[in-house]
């Protein structure tokens, strides 16, 4: 018991795959998030020893990098080295980068969610509540063994937002670089050396001595930073060209339960923890910390995966103790002898309580593959067990153990085949097929050694304790020895030699019982075929026709089809396993490109609204990734989800999205039968696929190809350049700007000239550095009264002003 409790229980496998991604956020075109950031981390990530492949892809404000490993390579060092290769390279990444995340993949996506997540009320802005569980809750939890990480989100941080005046700008021939230049000259630590200094014990020691900026006490305050004006004019105050105001920051998604903005505490689990045990430890600290709780504090638990871990286990458990009960019980109906059961008993106990101890050495995890991988292994063990009792009554010896052996090393071997498949099928299975190899090989011990043991100790070698072969019963034997089992028995047997009999001399019934039994597959026939034959026609007429396909045909598939059709029907294609999941109903939307995040905000809480009235739902999970996608999941209470309720509600949540304008809506779930009202433009048959190292060369030469396409064949409509091949045409567009050179040179101009023009007119969150408030760094970030005034026309027509 005391291995059994410290074996990791878990829902699914938590092995990683051999490929790892470094995903990060940044502002920009899908262009520049490739050339500024992108092409940096790559080209360091590709140092690392054991990569079999790297590719990346870079989309409009995120960018991710793949690394397909080495079947030699541990990946855990392969994370830690990219880990240090990020840490070092962010710092050169532009200012606004997100910190890239790295993260293994794993063959179930579940296993890397939280275990655990809980919400945190209190009466004061999201902000207060976050700070107060970043320094009492999330130290405490951390401190638990098995935790591997505490997340809190929901608050957005605050920022100092500056807001310009470009024409002001231009007319005193300042620059948004010179405003962030003097805002980084005023926050930055300047080194003046060192000083020999005297401490209270008349010892001397040197310090670094700096000047630190004055706002590092104040927060921000614009009168204290000069702007130096061009060809020595003199200085004016920043807080004469901006206007300041300290605001939450424009969050960039959102996440919600049950449709409340709360500030959420999510609990990852280490790899190796038990999580039912870890589960039982988080909650009672989280008790304890919520009698310290101040006024008006409330932790409430939002989502528990344990619950539905133990659910699960508990009808494995059962499954696997009725097993066993039947198994006993067909056992003790055969033989009629309490020893022969207690030698079974004893023997898969010590069975069992052995390949425990295998389990923990080899560091197997229990979750639902590998207990069921127990479950079936437990009739195999068994089957060893009584052939050998059987043999050492009837014949007193030990030579049914080559058979066995023989038999169970064949098992094996085909379970060994596992371990040669593909990734992301071995590294869920491999621990059901690790099960059953260990208990038939402990097995094989069991019944060499325990049984013949077991069966001398209970003295079953005696006369009369085990009934007599069932063939010398006559007819003439005492009622006394006519026992009810032995009669069940002979007359098994008796029906069993007549089966038997009558398959051998008709053989057309044994072969029309696996035929049927397999199944004649009447459903992959086609409905139609189109030509033109007088045998397609008369084929079209009867199976085409509606009522065969109405009527009749169901009926036939049913009759006719067999196992094979039910393996087609209720086994997706590619899958290997039917999972047994909580019952949850999904839903996506999509907006069209140029929404803002507010509006698909908007559009999603209407959908939150009207899921709010109805009692049967537990809770529903809202994560706005972006202004483009969005998606809600539904979670039934456990005496509705496996009723009509959750049916109906998809059939009104459908209703509902239709009445719903300005986003495209997707509802799956329950069953195969999904709906989409999504709208997409189809983007072309054929692909061609470019190579090249030099991605603006490469980019030309496919404007030249498309171009070459679209003047010489009048009959393609349309060329599209992608870096992702798609069915869908992306419904995305952006406006490319061709220089003039030759003008540029005349004009004595320079590209970043024009760069810098623009991007003061259009800056929009453009960061200035950060100052420390409220015991936290706050983001400085400029805003151009412009941007959000001038359109296209405009821009190419803004007059452009240069130093020159």
């Amino acid at each position: 018991m005391v291995l059994v409790s410290s074996l990791p229980v878990k829902l699914v496998p938590s092995r990683t795959l051999p490929r790892l991604s470094v995903d990060f956020q940044m502002q920009g075109s899908s262009r520049v998030v490739e050339m500024e950031a992108t092409s940096k981390l790559e080209s360091m990530l590709a140092r690392i020893q054991g990569i079999k492949e790297i590719s990346s892809v870079s989309s409009n404000g995120s960018g991710r990098i793949t690394l397909e490993l080495d079947r030699n390579v541990s990946p855990e060092m392969v994370r830690f080295e990219a880990s240090t290769i990020v840490r070092q390279t962010w710092p050169q990444l532009p200012e606004g980068t997100s910190y890239p995340v790295v993260t293994m993949a794993r063959p179930d996506e579940r296993a890397s969610l939280p275990f655990l997540r809980y919400t945190l009320n209190a009466p004061a802005v999201p902000r207060i509540i976050q700070q107060y569980a970043e320094e009492k809750i999330q130290p405490a939890l951390s401190r638990i063994p098995g935790v591997y990480s505490i997340t809190i989100t929901g608050a957005v941080p605050m920022e100092w937002k500056l807001t310009y005046d470009q024409p002001q700008l231009e007319s005193l021939g300042l620059t948004l670089s010179d405003l962030q230049s003097a805002i980084g000259r005023h926050l930055s630590v300047t080194y003046l050396g060192t000083g020999k200094v005297e401490n209270q014990d008349g010892a001397t020691y040197w310090m670094r001595v700096s000047l630190l900026p004055d706002m590092q006490e104040k927060g921000f305050d614009p009168s204290l930073i000069e702007v130096a004006l061009p060809d020595r004019a003199g200085f004016i105050r920043l807080d004469q060209l901006v206007s300041v105001s300290r605001e939450e920051s424009d969050p960039g998604s959102y996440f919600r339960i049950n449709g409340l903005n709360l500030v959420y505490i999510s609990i990852q689990a280490d790899e190796q923890a038990n999580q039912l045990n870890l589960s039982k430890t988080v909650k009672y600290r989280l008790e304890e910390l919520e009698k310290a709780l101040p006024a008006g504090y409330h932790l409430i638990k939002s989502y528990d995966s344990t619950e539905y871990i133990q659910k699960e286990l508990d009808k494995i458990y059962y499954r696997t103790g009725l097993t066993i009960l039947i198994l006993l019980f067909f056992v003790l109906l055969i033989t009629w002898s309490r020893k022969y059961l207690w030698l079974v008993i004893l023997s898969l106990g010590a069975n069992l309580s052995v390949a425990v101890i295998f389990y923990y050495l080899l560091g197997l995890e229990m979750q639902l593959y590998s207990l069921t991988g127990v479950t079936i292994s437990l009739s195999l063990i068994i089957d060893g067990t009584l052939v050998m009792t059987d043999q050492l009554i009837h014949r007193q010896n030990l030579k049914a153990f080559p058979a066995i052996f023989a038999a169970t090393i064949t098992t094996m071997g085909a379970l060994v085949v596992i371990f040669f498949l593909d990734e992301s099928v071995r590294l869920n299975l491999q621990d059901f097929s690790a099960v059953v190899i260990i208990n038939l090989g402990v097995s094989l011990v069991t019944t060499l050694f325990l049984v013949p043991a077991l069966f001398d100790t209970l003295r079953m070698g005696r006369p009369g304790h085990i009934a007599k072969p069932s063939r010398r019963i006559s007819m003439r034997t005492p009622k006394r020895l006519r026992w009810r089992p032995r009669r069940v028995a002979a007359r098994f047997s008796r029906f069993y030699e007549k089966m038997i009999l009558t398959f051998a001399r008709r053989r057309w019934i044994a072969i029309a019982v696996f035929v049927l039994a397999f199944g004649i597959p009447t459903y992959l026939l086609p409905e139609k075929i189109d030509k033109e034959t007088a045998w397609a026609q008369r084929y079209n007429r009867v199976f085409g026709s509606e009522i065969y396909k109405g009527k009749i045909g169901p009926l036939v598939d049913k009759v006719l089809g067999g196992t094979s059709r039910l393996f087609a029907e209720k086994v997706s294609e590619g899958s290997y396993y039917n999972r047994s999941d909580e019952t949850v109903l999904s839903v996506s939307a999509t907006m069209p490109n140029g929404a803002t995040l507010d509006q698909m905000d908007y559009l999603v809480q209407r959908i939150e609204a009207y899921l709010q009235q109805f009692k049967e739902i537990r809770l529903f999970q809202t994560s706005i990734y972006n202004a483009r996608q969005a998606g809600i999941s539904i979670y039934f209470k456990e005496e509705f989800e496996r009723g009509s309720f959750p049916y109906i509600l998809k059939s009104d949540l459908i209703s509902k999205t239709q009445e719903l304008g300005g986003g495209s809506w997707s509802i799956y779930g329950l069953d195969d039968q999904g709906y989409s009202n999504r709208i997409y433009t189809a983007a072309g048959n054929y692909r061609v696929l470019m190579y090249g190292y030099n991605y603006d060369a490469l980019y030309e030469y496919a404007e030249r190809f498309r171009n070459r396409l679209l003047d010489g064949y009048a009959r393609i409509e349309q060329v599209n350049i992608n870096s992702e091949f798609s069915y869908a045409l992306e419904d995305y567009s952006e406006y490319l700007f061709e220089l003039d050179r030759e003008r540029l040179a005349q004009m004595n101009l320079l590209p970043q000239d024009l760069y810098f023009t623009m991007r003061s007119v259009f800056a929009n969150d453009v960061s200035a550095g950060a100052v420390y408030s409220d015991q936290a760094y706050e983001q400085l970030k400029f805003y151009s009264r412009q941007s959000r005034d001038y359109d296209i026309w405009a821009m190419l027509n803004f007059p452009l002003r240069t130093r020159h």
